[in-house]
C-alpha cells in the first residue's frame, strides 16, 4: 500500500501519464510487482489513463492557449504518450486546434504591430514560434 499511496499523492496535483508514473515509482525504489499492482489499481479507477491525459493536454495548450501543434506533439512524446493516441487525439481535436491557434497568430500579430514590427518580420517571428505558414496567410488574408 505504500506504493498505491506515494502514486496517488504523486498524480494529485497534475495528471501524469503511465511511463511517467511507473519511473517515478521505479526512481523511489519500489519493487516491479508492486509497482505493476498499483499501476493496474490506478487504471480501473482511471486516474491513470493516457488517452485522457493527451486530450486534456491538447485541449489546454493548442484548443484554449492557441500554442503550435508541432510544440505539443513533442511534450507529449517527451511524456511518454503512445504516438497512436497523439494521432487519434488529434484527429478528434483537428478543426477546434486550428480555430484556437488562428485566434493565437492573431492575437500575436495584433501585439507585433503595437510594436512597430513590419509584415515580413511578424512572419518569420511566427514561424520561428513553430506556427504553419499557411496558417499565418490565412489569418493576414482574412482581415
Amino acid at each position: 500500500m505504500k506504493c498505491f499511496d506515494y502514486a496517488l499523492k504523486y498524480i494529485y496535483r497534475f495528471p501524469k501519464t503511465e511511463k511517467e508514473l511507473r519511473i517515478k515509482l521505479y526512481m523511489k525504489w519500489y519493487p516491479t510487482s508492486d509497482v505493476d499492482r498499483t499501476i493496474e489499481e490506478l487504471k480501473k479507477k482511471n486516474y491513470v489513463n493516457d488517452t485522457m491525459f493527451a486530450e486534456s493536454y491538447i485541449r489546454s495548450e493548442v484548443v484554449n492557449k492557441g500554442k503550435p501543434a508541432i510544440k505539443i506533439i513533442q511534450k507529449l512524446q517527451q511524456k511518454w504518450v503512445p504516438q497512436d493516441i497523439i494521432k487519434d487525439t488529434l484527429k478528434k481535436y483537428e478543426l477546434e486546434m486550428w480555430e484556437g491557434t488562428l485566434a493565437k497568430i492573431k492575437k500575436e500579430i495584433q501585439a507585433y504591430k503595437r510594436r512597430d514590427v513590419d509584415g515580413f518580420d511578424i512572419i518569420q517571428k511566427l514561424l520561428r514560434k513553430g506556427y504553419k505558414l499557411a496558417d499565418i496567410k490565412c489569418v493576414i488574408e482574412n482581415k
